[in-house]
């Protein structure tokens, strides 16, 4: 069994009650990204669209839009300033590379604790934390919950509430450089690589033997 994060693995274990060997293979970024100091706009990344709805509190995003232009990649989304066209990986990774930050907001369902979503590791997520660019995380996301607390590479909040006291986004301002030093400490663990490869094709036998 193959699943995107340990929670997802956890939860479908539980519900099959299906003893078979299990990887957590999450969509890592495809390419590696030179993690040199450049310029961050004023820009936030959404992701989301399209099919998947943006859940944010309005008072929340209206003092976002104060501060930062909102931009999309490839898609349609109704609260993007600016929705850029869709680009080839590694021209996107570049301009990915250049936000101050990305939200993560999305919600699929009406349920805003849907399995789906909460245990979900999206591709811009890692896209993101491989170009260096933090993450703004709604709470209920609970496998990106706990990888940002963990490395330290992005701001997690309750994106549904209205804020009750000053920016959380803003006042992190004041600590983006140590955000940006955890990115670099941490690049590996986004990025595929051989390592990573590896285990993925030593997991095939114990597939195909079980």
């Amino acid at each position: 069994m193959i699943g995107v994060s340990e929670e997802a693995l956890r939860m479908m274990l539980e519900k099959t009650m299906i003893d078979k060997p299990k990887l957590c293979l999450p969509n890592y970024a495809a390419t590696r990204v030179s993690l040199k100091t450049c310029v961050k706009n004023a820009e936030i990344a959404v992701v989301g669209g399209t099919h998947r709805k943006i859940s944010i509190d309005s008072s929340l995003l209206n003092e976002i839009k104060r501060n930062y232009k909102l931009i999309s990649f490839g898609t349609t989304c109704n609260i993007a300033d600016e929705q850029i066209p869709f680009l080839e990986y590694d021209f996107m990774m570049d301009r990915l590379s250049k936000a101050r930050f990305t939200l993560l907001a999305f919600q699929s369902r009406t349920d805003p604790q849907y399995a789906n979503d909460i245990y979900s590791l999206p591709n811009k997520f890692y896209d993101s934390l491989t170009a260096g660019t933090p993450v703004i995380i709604g709470k209920r996301f609970v496998s990106m919950k706990k990888i940002v607390e963990e490395t330290q590479t992005g701001i997690v909040l309750n994106l549904l509430e209205e804020p009750k006291g000053p920016s959380l986004i803003q006042n992190a301002l004041e600590s983006y450089d140590c955000y940006l030093d955890n990115l670099r400490a941490n690049h590996d663990k986004f990025v595929w690589d051989n390592s990573k490869e590896d285990d993925f094709v030593d997991f095939i036998p114990a597939i195909l033997n079980s």
